[in-house]
């Protein structure tokens, strides 16, 4: 059936918006869920049509659910810029989702960018086992503030300098040069529910299809730094006005 294949291959994509969004994975598959099951319930009707279930309308209904937790003007501005930099949805498409004019979307885009950077400063863990890219990592989080307490490239490293100094939050790829996963560290950290995960990798799929415990948010590679900044301070503003 055309309409399942079609929104099976959207689950992953709706579930990792719902969770960056919410900051919190339980929540934001609980929205997607509620999503799904509303197609499944329309699709028992006579004027049920397939093609009326493509991306835009997926993301929409998932927007509505988001609104009922957090329908805050500044909470709508930053959904639009996950939109668009996680995303990746063309601005004419986000503007539909939200109901808005392109000067209204730029003015949301324009109050979010300007909430990114409203955090407090933290101390910041990397795991990555690429050099040129936790190099990266490095530049860019110490380019908004941030305190690099160190850079492990195996899971056991990860523990380790956790132990040392906890971390306010962490980058994280999941496939490390060890073979370990960088899932496995964030598990065996037992990290607080108000530090944040945001997870950079290759390999979104290994993400997607699990539940992970916290607050996590996804990147995948090759990433835009600009995106990765947006998410950075996303996460730390769900966190810091819990």
């Amino acid at each position: 059936m055309w309409t399942a294949e079609r929104i099976e291959k959207l689950v992953p994509y709706l579930r990792r918006y719902a969770r960056a969004a919410t900051g919190d994975t339980a929540t934001g598959d609980a929205c997607v869920e509620r999503v799904l099951q509303t197609v499944i319930d329309l699709s028992l009707e006579a004027s049920f049509e397939e093609t009326d279930f493509d991306r835009e309308r997926l993301f929409k209904m998932l927007d509505q659910e988001l609104d009922k937790l957090s329908s805050s003007q500044a909470a709508k501005s930053r959904r639009a810029l996950l939109l668009i930099a996680v995303e990746n949805l063309p601005q004419a498409m986000v503007r539909r989702i939200f109901g808005v004019s392109e000067q209204e979307l730029e003015k949301m885009l324009v109050i979010a960018e300007a909430d990114l950077t409203s955090f407090t400063a933290t101390r910041l863990l990397i795991i990555e086992d690429e050099p040129l890219i936790s190099s990266q990592l490095k530049r860019l989080a110490e380019s908004l503030g941030h305190q690099v307490i160190g850079i492990a490239i195996t899971a056991d490293e990860a523990v380790t300098l956790c132990q040392g100094q906890q971390p306010d939050l962490v980058l994280s790829d999941i496939n490390l040069a060890d073979g370990s996963q960088g899932t496995d560290a964030i598990a065996q950290m037992q990290l607080p529910d108000n530090v944040p995960v945001v997870y950079v990798t290759a390999y979104p799929e290994k993400y997607l299809s699990t539940t992970n415990e916290g607050p996590s948010y996804l990147i995948t590679k090759p990433f835009d730094p600009e995106y990765l900044k947006a998410v950075i301070g996303h996460a730390l503003i769900n966190v810091q006005s819990a």
